[in-house]
């Protein structure tokens, strides 16, 4: 017979945590816990709106740090 995971009750996440386990999933290191409280949330848009600033400061990162190469090198 398989076992079945109880249901946990639901309990809102915290911007903190979002955030972490977003980048966790960015960098693709989320451990299955978090993996499977993410799934179980009925939240999405708090991890769309986290996942777009996340990719939005990598952009500019990047942008940054071309341009201070650029700078430096002529």
């Amino acid at each position: 017979m398989p076992t079945e995971e109880k249901a946990a009750p639901q309990k809102k996440l915290r911007w903190t945590q979002i955030l972490l386990s977003v980048c966790g999933a960015f960098l693709g290191v989320q451990s299955a816990k978090n993996l499977r409280t993410d799934f179980h949330s009925d939240r999405l848009w708090p991890y769309i709106i986290i996942a777009l600033a996340v990719v939005s400061a990598f952009i500019l990162l990047l942008v940054l740090v071309v341009k201070i190469i650029l700078y430096v090198a002529i």
